[in-house]
């Protein structure tokens, strides 16, 4: 946990928006990133999986976009497997290039973006868990 103008910065704050933790003063190392990246993977199979849950409940119009879907998550998914370590090169680059924008003072209206990312952060995951 990082202590930064605007509070605890954790690593949970990294996995929700990675450029904004890391303007906010998160200390980032390239695994942070990686994890990061995996996490897309992730995201992708769990929206997946709800696609084939709400199956039953999909209209017979609707069942070639439903093919498209699945198609291209599949495809994505089979991609990143292999591509997350770059995918984490770049997450890596525009964390650093974040980090040097905001590295001086910030003016009100970054103040303010970043007080309203943490708040609804915090909201999110419930005041304990951040």
């Amino acid at each position: 946990m990082i202590i930064s103008r605007y509070g605890p910065i954790t690593f949970r704050h990294f996995q929700d928006n990675p450029y904004w933790a890391a303007a906010a003063g998160y200390d980032f190392n390239y695994f942070d990133c990686l994890s990061v990246s995996a996490q897309v993977i992730f995201n992708i199979a769990h929206n997946t999986w709800d696609e084939f849950v709400e199956l039953p409940d999909t209209e017979v119009r609707w069942l070639p976009l439903f093919t498209i879907r699945i198609a291209l998550s599949i495809l994505m998914m089979a991609m990143l497997t292999f591509t997350y370590p770059i995918f984490a090169i770049a997450i890596h680059i525009r964390c650093r290039a974040g980090r040097k924008k905001y590295k001086g003072s910030h003016s009100n209206t970054v103040t303010n973006n970043m007080n309203i990312w943490i708040r609804q952060c915090e909201r999110r995951w419930g005041d304990s868990n951040g």
